[in-house]
């Protein structure tokens, strides 16, 4: 759990995302080598262009990373996040706030990136009763809550389905 050691303003930077950038491929051998009782803090970041593309990008802050890692997730959480380019294709995940957020507040934002990003919706679609038994639960507490948390079902599937 991570908390705000000073009032943060809306709208402020707070931190970076920050871990090893990777293909899909890799993240999938990743996410499956992780047992149930693994924390899984490979995120999925998806862009969809103009054109219709979709480019991904996949950070992983297990070994390399920072404070961002630490962060919970809550269905009503105070920062957002946004992939920012600086000199380089490849995105930085940085952290916002999304509201006035006081001296020790924890800090959490929504693992699926749809609370702030979507209009009028913060929860993500019902998965499917098998897709449920993989999940992990969230204890965010929020009167919104989803019962688990955010899932990137393309990361668990066998590579014939994958994209």
């Amino acid at each position: 759990m991570v908390r705000a050691l000073e009032p943060v303003p809306r709208g402020r930077f707070v931190c970076e995302y920050a871990g090893e950038v990777l293909g899909f491929a890799e993240a999938h051998r990743r996410i499956q080598a992780q047992t149930a009782q693994d924390p899984n803090y490979i995120i999925a970041v998806r862009e969809h262009l103009h054109d219709e593309r979709v480019m991904e990008t996949f950070v992983d802050p297990t070994h390399i990373g920072n404070v961002g890692r630490f962060l919970n997730h809550s269905c009503e959480p105070n920062l957002f996040m946004v992939p920012v380019r600086v000199d380089s294709m490849v995105p930085r995940l940085a952290l916002f706030a999304a509201a006035d957020i006081s001296a020790g507040e924890e800090l959490s934002y929504d693992y699926s990136g749809r609370f702030h990003n979507l209009p009028g919706t913060s929860r993500e679609h019902k998965p499917l009763e098998e897709e449920n038994r993989l999940r992990k639960p969230c204890y965010c507490g929020s009167r919104t809550c989803a019962s688990f948390l955010p899932w990137d079902s393309s990361l668990f599937s066998t590579p014939a389905s994958s994209p």
